[in-house]
């Protein structure tokens, strides 16, 4: 019987094909594999890559940095918060934020050990609400505090609210603690000793009065004091939830907005 075409070059091949064969793919598996684990070892922030690296134990967690030792990083008053991020609410610049947010938030995870630096807050800012954290948030456990900024625009005018809005996360253990903050009381954030860095970023309002909303949180760990008696112990979260919805309150404009 006469061989077919194939078959006839499948005979034609010397001994040692098959043996480069298996070694080219064995080399293309390599590579695909490190490539793969490359990629998810450098993006924790995506939900599927940190499942899976809490999977194997090797899910990054928020450093415990204490205020001497923070990573150095910009500071931020609200006018200045205003200056640079108001743009980004035009709908033109979606994938700059979306890019900023996915800096911000791998940084955190990885404790800044990338070129990527923390942006820290200042400024004196007004409580509107406050609510204990869930497994549904970002981090657990603690409470959240949603602040607006004040800002004295010149030395003729007196403070009033400025389109700056924040959502403070205190990781803490003290369930009561979200308690002893009330709407109306004035939070003072200040680089020293505060450590508050940005997680996120969000717009209110309209794209040609927009209201810039920030997910912030402290970097350094340690004891918080509220008023002249009350002390708290802010502590690294001791779960984090990537696919948590940010902002962590509901887009509404403030009633104090200008």
């Amino acid at each position: 019987m006469a061989r077919s075409p194939i078959a006839t070059a499948v005979r034609k091949r010397p001994p040692y094909f098959w043996w480069l064969m298996a070694h080219a793919l064995a080399l293309c598996f390599c590579s695909l594999s490190w490539i793969l684990t490359t990629y998810i070892f450098e993006n924790p922030e995506l939900p599927k890559n940190y499942a899976l690296l809490k999977k194997i134990g090797q899910a990054p967690v928020p450093q415990p940095f204490t205020v001497l030792k923070a990573p150095m990083g910009e500071s931020l008053r609200p006018e200045q918060i205003y200056r640079q991020y108001a743009m980004y609410a035009m709908p033109d610049r979606d994938s700059k934020r979306n890019k900023l947010n996915t800096r911000l938030l791998r940084s955190y995870l990885q404790g800044y050990k990338e070129t990527v630096k923390p942006i820290y807050i200042e400024g004196a800012y007004r409580i509107l609400q406050i609510r204990p954290l869930t497994d549904a948030d970002i981090v657990s456990p603690g409470f959240v505090i949603r602040a607006q900024s004040l800002v004295q625009p010149g030395k003729d005018h007196p403070v009033g609210p400025y389109p700056v809005i924040i959502e403070y996360i205190f990781p803490c253990e003290n369930k009561a603690a979200f308690t002893w903050f009330k709407p109306g009381d004035l939070l003072r954030i200040q680089k020293i000793p505060d450590c508050v860095a940005m997680l996120h970023v969000a717009h209110l309002g309209t794209t040609d009065e927009p209201i810039v909303n920030l997910t912030v949180t402290p970097i350094a760990y340690s004891e918080y004091k509220i008023g002249e008696s009350r002390v708290m112990s802010i502590a690294p979260p001791k779960m984090v939830n990537l696919n948590a919805r940010m902002p962590l309150f509901p887009p509404t404009v403030p009633k104090t907005s200008p």
